[in-house]
């Protein structure tokens, strides 16, 4: 028997773990109370001084503005009155009122016009005469009285005559005469009061656009200064205004930051990194060393500086009128202003949490006797039990959880045994619920695919006649340019919501793991000319530039399924397009290496992007479903899956996704695939992708269309009859063997779900009968699974047709069931009927020749394309070469450019 009260371990005893770990708990709560007490504070001061600078900002601009607008507002309205003749320019008597009212309501304190025949009338609040008018009426020309206002705007007295006053020459007057809007000046030394002011000009015209004079407002700075005076910021912070040469305008700390030389009447203003506050001189530093120049800053800015080992807060906000004030506001707050209360709450804080640690430690020393001595008695009948004497008792007073854990052993021997008991029966009866969850997970799985099935069909059926209808019409050589693209729309919303559906299907498929690919002979060349043609049409429309770059012994036939690498190729493209806003987006195709013995080559494809890039964070969602990574206001389109089917497309081939990403500097996709080569890809005809039909060689053929819906059977009719196709039309199976025995067609093309009788009971009959059991048959529906193709397939059917029908899908299935060769445009003939001697061609000079040839090297085709067009503007002689260098160019054939322009250069 094992003696399990020997035990090698020093032990610990309970009073040591119950005081050190508690006493230590309450210097860790003092340390990180202390610690957290200084972060929050510091925290805490941060967020109370951008709160406070960035109000204090607000209410700066927004007070400053105000003042600004009133002049601007009051002398909009006079000049309105004044074109709209509502206001007599020429009575003194009124607009004198006019203006005193004006001055009087403190709405401006100076008012003043000038009229082109030399007379003027201006109102001026002074402070120690009151408000003044100055006169300048026509019949005294060249004198203007001085009058002091009364309180209703009455003449009290005649103060003084100027015996010689031409406002024509003042500076305002000549500044508003040439200006076309209202605008301010600078600051200036006010006459009558002298005082910093700007004022505000602009010029009068009547109804007829005729000039009749200036009118002037005027705003003195003082008031600008009195109202940041009255700001409180923090204990010692302060606020100052600049314009964006760096000069004061206005200051809460120094009344009149100018210098003035009151005997020529001039204002000098002075820079702030210059002014007679150090505080100013540092914060204006500040800005220009975070900045580099006042007029940089368009936004509000929050910034921090330290002067005399003190940090202070800074904010910078602009102030603009659009009428000439271009200003900066800046507000300078002290960090001592808030630190001294929260260094005062942290120091108490502390003091506080050692005298708790103080206490604590002598109450756990007393509490740690209190309960050690118990436990010591439980421990030794549990040693006892633990040997197997069940019929010890515990007796444990004075603490209620300790007698309650005595009664608990107690109890221990019988209840262990009925544990054991409930145990057991509780597994089996999991075990049960068990299988039959699976079982409703398994039913509801099912009906979710069936659903998705049905869905699909439903979707696809109305799609069939708006993609059909499209590509119809878009064959159409009597649509105008404007309708052409308004079909081009239609067809690809609707393209658009097929891919959905088809996303939403490939995603079911891969949680039921029943994706599957469906490999076939391609011309690897021209299925990615075709894929470079579609990406590049999406690149030029955002103009950004689309580099393809095919290594040049890429095998030419390979056995792949064309679909899926197509549809994982123009989703990795079509993202690197959609989040590159400027610059380029590269597709690279490799051959890693090339097993002839096994007829295999390793591809690698790369798509680079100078986008907006991916936090590496993100990287690890990318392949997530229903997942979308990046900006907000990029995410409008797509269901998220479209990297997920990719990366379990690739997977299904044998290879991988890969990402590398940084914010700002762009993404890269790779993925490396070992696919079969194959001979046979000339039977594909690949390289006639593109043309368009326009008929075909061979007797005449008649097809039979069995479908329930006219609108599926007009599709076919519509495409194929102007290519000189019959047709004979049936709306289920049943009238379809009578038509197929009545008109004997050369091929049927036929839906499976149908009334009466369905395709799938048609195919059987058709099948049977010894007279028709030959003719070839294409299954066209809208349930498009691999198992629906295969039971078509297997049910009697030549081949599948997917809805809705894509033209060229159907056009290669008629040419491979039918003995028929299609005829293309006169227009669209091959690239090979295109090619001449190189002998009988002329070629341009040495340089042009060499210049193109930099360009290919570079891979700007562009460029290429807009030089060889300007050299064939040259001479006429030049245009085969310059034909033949544009056609290669639009195929993005860089090298075989490269490797004939080395053949001219050598000629030469």
């Amino acid at each position: 028997m094992v003696n399990i009260n020997s035990n090698p371990k020093k032990s610990v005893p309970l009073r040591f773990v119950l005081i050190v770990p508690f006493v230590l708990q309450i210097f860790a709560t003092v340390g990180i109370t202390g610690y957290l007490s200084l972060k929050n504070g510091q925290k805490a001061v941060n967020d109370v001084s951008s709160q406070l600078r960035q109000e204090m900002s607000d209410r700066i601009n927004q007070q400053v503005l105000n003042y600004l607008d009133k002049p601007y507002i009051a002398g909009q309205m006079f000049v309105a009155a004044a074109q709209r003749e509502k206001l007599d320019l020429t009575d003194v008597t009124k607009l004198e009122t006019t203006f005193w009212q004006l001055v009087s309501q403190n709405t401006i304190e100076f008012m003043q016009i000038a009229l082109v025949d030399g007379s003027s009338i201006q109102v001026e609040d002074t402070p120690n005469d009151g408000i003044l008018s100055f006169v300048g009426a026509k019949e005294d020309l060249p004198q203007r009285k001085i009058y002091q206002l009364g309180d209703r705007g009455q003449r009290l007295k005649l103060v003084q005559t100027q015996p010689d006053f031409d406002p024509r020459l003042r500076p305002w007057y000549q500044n508003g005469q040439k200006a076309t809007k209202p605008v301010w000046t600078k600051p200036y030394l006010g006459i009558t009061v002298k005082l910093p002011s700007i004022a505000l000009t602009q010029p009068i015209y009547d109804g007829n656009g005729t000039f009749l004079g200036v009118q002037n407002n005027i705003v003195r700075i003082a008031k600008i200064h009195d109202f940041l005076n009255t700001l409180k910021i923090g204990k010692t912070g302060q606020t100052f205004i600049i314009d964006r040469s760096g000069a004061i305008i206005a200051s809460s700390k120094i009344k009149n930051p100018y210098i003035f030389d009151l005997k020529k009447n001039t204002l000098q203003q002075i820079e702030a990194t210059k002014a007679d506050d150090p505080l100013i001189i540092a914060t204006s530093q500040a800005i220009l060393d975070r900045f580099g120049d006042f007029s940089k800053i368009d936004a509000s800015q929050q910034l921090d500086f330290t002067i005399a080992n003190q940090r202070h807060f800074v904010q910078v906000s602009a102030i603009r009128d659009g009428r000439g004030i271009d200003w900066l506001s800046v507000v300078v707050v002290p960090e001592a202003d808030f630190m001294a209360q929260i260094d005062a709450n942290t120091h108490t804080t502390i003091l506080l949490s050692l005298a708790a640690l103080a206490v604590a430690t002598i109450l756990g020393i007393y509490t740690s006797l209190w309960i050690t001595r118990p436990i010591g008695k439980l421990q030794q009948v549990s040693e006892a039990i633990a040997t197997g004497d069940l019929d010890r008792t515990v007796e444990i007073g004075n603490i209620y959880e300790l007698e309650g854990l005595a009664r608990s052993f107690n109890q221990m021997s019988f209840q262990l045994q009925t544990s054991f008991n409930a145990l057991e029966e509780r597994v089996a009866e999991r075990t049960i619920e068990l299988r039959q969850a699976k079982e409703i997970a398994d039913n509801a799985n099912q009906a979710k695919s069936e659903f998705l099935a049905n869905m699909s069909h439903e979707l696809r059926t109305p799609l069939n006649g708006i993609l059909g209808y499209a590509q119809i019409l878009s064959r159409s050589k009597a649509l105008a340019e404007k309708d052409r693209h308004g079909v081009n729309v239609i067809y690809q919303c609707g393209s658009h919501l097929l891919t959905l559906i088809n996303d939403v299907l490939d995603l079911s498929k891969i949680e039921a793991r029943k994706l599957e690919l469906s490999s076939n002979v391609i011309h690897l060349p021209s299925f990615l000319q075709g894929v470079v043609e579609i990406c590049r049409v999406r690149a030029d429309q955002k103009g950004v530039y689309f580099i393809y770059q095919p290594a040049i012994n890429l095998p030419e036939g390979i056995k792949v399924d064309e679909k899926r690498l197509r549809q994982v190729l123009l989703n990795l493209l079509g993202n690197a397009i959609k989040f590159t806003d400027k610059g380029s987006v590269t597709f690279k195709v490799d051959l890693q290496r090339e097993d002839t013995g096994k007829a295999i080559a390793e591809i690698k494809f790369t798509i680079e992007d100078t986008g907006i890039g991916i936090a590496t964070e993100q990287t690890k969602n990318l392949f997530k479903a229903f997942e979308q990574v990046g900006e907000k206001s990029r995410q409008t389109e797509g269901t998220g899956l479209g990297l997920a089917i990719s990366q379990r497309i690739v997977q299904l081939m044998g290879g991988e996704i890969e990402v590398s990403s940084a914010i700002g500097a762009g993404s890269t996709f790779s993925f490396e695939l070992a696919i079969p080569l194959a001979s046979d890809w000339a039977q594909q005809s690949a390289m006639k992708r593109g043309h368009t039909i326009i008929g075909y060689e061979g007797e005449r053929q008649h097809l039979l269309v069995v479908d329930d819906r006219w609108e599926n059977r007009a599709v076919l009719m519509n495409l194929l009859e102007p290519l000189g196709f019959t047709f004979t039309e049936a709306e289920n199976g049943k009238k379809g063997l009578e038509k197929a025995k009545e008109q004997s067609p050369d091929l049927i093309v036929t839906d499976l779900a149908m009334p009466v009788m369905d395709g799938f009971e048609m195919l059987k009959k058709l099948r049977n009968d010894e007279a028709l059991k030959e003719l070839r048959v294409i299954v066209s529906s809208a349930s498009v699974s691999e198992i629906d193709r295969q039971i078509s397939i297997e049910a009697g059917g030549d081949d599948f047709l997917a809805k809705p029908v894509h033209a060229e899908e159907l056009f290669d299935l008629l040419a491979k069931h039918l003995p028929i060769k299609w005829l293309y445009e006169a227009s669209e003939v091959n690239i090979s009927d295109q090619e001449q001697s190189t002998v009988e061609m002329v070629v341009p000079s040495r340089s042009d020749l060499q210049i193109l040839l930099e360009l290919a090297e570079d891979g700007l085709l562009r460029t290429l394309t807009d030089k060889a067009k300007e050299i064939g503007e040259k001479d006429e002689q030049y245009q085969p070469f310059v034909k033949e260098i544009m056609q290669l160019a639009k195929q993005f054939q860089t090298e075989k450019i490269e490797v004939l322009i080395q053949k001219y250069l050598t000629n030469l």
